[in-house]
């Protein structure tokens, strides 16, 4: 993995929280009052059915919760850095994986297998709680559906249907752009948002592609749909589908850019329209639907399905007992119930029954079955990295790279990735 600077990690020591929630139901065996640390990205502690669960169990235990935040687009190895060091939180966050084994989930983190709520997990989120046949993190997050999000309004007044192939959603932003509005957000200059493990999840539902690349018998430039998904960013940047000035946009202003109609379309999941677009712009929900994500392949574009953050604990800390009732506190049904309440997201939890549907799921769901949903690229395929893997992509967007030499970079990394780990036959 290509070295990132390591960007000093923000702390934020028992963070204050505005609405009071009561909450009863869920014991805790904590006697004494305890401090426990909590690693995440600054994405990540800014959710509100997260923020919501912590402060219930700060008022339900006596606890406090001190924040590890990191950046999102390097933070990586940021942590990574302290788990090598051995300066572990008692609590991290992460996505499950092969992006897990650096680290050491074995050594690590508790084992949950056992515990009753793994029973609670929806089928379609379960096996990325798994990481060698062992629940070791609870995927306490909302289950979006990815794709692309448009604004209806926009479509509307320019008399677009709402694209079907990737021909039409070339055609598409062909109109969009000449009637002088940008046809796509970007945000470039946070890396990660380029998401184009979209695309590379339909390359691998395939199992033997998979297996493939896994045991290093076929690399990234062997798959032609790679090649056209790379292509396909260079063709965004050159025809001004992203704008003039797309390298200086940044995650935190997609709102602004959606909400104030300067951009149609973003690449994004359903529930971001709830957890970031409406707290900003009331009302505004309704405005926006949902529909593939179309990039450079396949012809019919694709969906992704829920790829959920998992918490863990840290069985070698000082304050294990009470990490680990933490994590039980987190998978009580009604601090679930409670976190979730109103919130649009589809559930991780059978007993979750608090939440509700979002509008762009409920009038894209012909769409999303007709289509399907995978997220497979992120957690299957060894060695796989978001935001190094991407950097090589904006390369080639930006003339630096060609085509070829960002491939041949990405599957270098890779297979550097997975010799690291030792994984027979790299």
């Amino acid at each position: 993995m290509k070295k990132q600077k390591v960007i000093l990690a923000i702390v934020l020591v028992a963070i204050l929280m505005a609405s009071v929630v009561s909450f009863s139901a869920a014991e805790t065996t904590t006697k004494e009052p305890v401090t426990l640390t909590i690693m995440a990205n600054q994405d990540w502690v800014t959710k509100p059915y997260m923020k919501k669960a912590w402060e219930n169990y700060e008022q339900a235990t006596g606890n406090t919760l001190e924040f590890i935040v990191v950046p999102i687009d390097s933070g990586e190895q940021f942590m990574m850095t302290k788990f090598a060091t051995g300066n572990i939180p008692d609590i991290f966050m992460h996505f499950g994986g092969y992006g897990l084994v650096p680290y050491n989930p074995e050594k690590n983190f508790v084992d949950f297998s056992d515990e009753e709520w793994v029973n609670d997990i929806q089928p379609y989120v379960k096996d990325q709680a798994i990481i060698n046949g062992k629940v070791y993190g609870l995927p306490f997050w909302e289950a979006s559906i990815s794709g692309m999000l448009y604004n209806k309004e926009i479509f509307s007044e320019l008399d677009i249907a709402v694209p079907t192939t990737q021909t039409e959603f070339e055609t598409a932003c062909e109109t969009i752009k000449n009637a002088d509005i940008t046809p796509i957000y970007l945000a470039f200059k946070d890396v990660w948002p380029l998401l184009y493990q979209f695309a590379v999840d339909t390359m691998v539902v395939n199992t033997d592609t998979l297996d493939k690349l896994n045991s290093n018998e076929i690399t990234y430039a062997d798959i032609p749909e790679f090649t056209a998904m790379v292509e396909w960013y260079k063709k965004m940047a050159d025809n001004g589908y992203l704008g003039d000035k797309f390298t200086t946009n940044t995650w935190d202003g997609c709102p602004q850019a959606m909400g104030e109609g300067e951009y149609a379309m973003i690449y994004i999941w359903d529930a971001w329209v709830s957890s970031d677009l409406e707290p900003k712009y009331p009302g505004i929900s309704d405005k926006f639907g949902l529909c593939p994500a179309f990039l450079g392949t396949p012809e019919q574009g694709t969906y992704e399905g829920p790829n959920v953050c998992l918490t863990f604990a840290n069985k070698n800390s000082k304050n294990v007992d009470a990490v680990i009732d933490f994590v039980n506190f987190m998978a009580n049904p009604e601090n679930i119930n409670i976190a979730f309440e109103d919130y649009a997201t589809a559930p991780v939890f059978k007993s979750q029954t608090s939440s509700i549907p979002t509008p762009q799921y409920t009038e894209s769901k012909e769409s999303i079955d007709k289509v399907g949903t995978a997220s497979i690229a992120w957690p299957s395929i060894i060695g796989f990295t978001q935001v190094e893997a991407a950097k090589y992509i904006q390369d080639v967007m930006i003339g630096n790279k060609t085509v070829e030499q960002c491939i041949e970079a990405m599957d270098k990394d890779r297979i550097e990735s997975a010799r690291a780990q030792q994984v027979p036959g790299f």
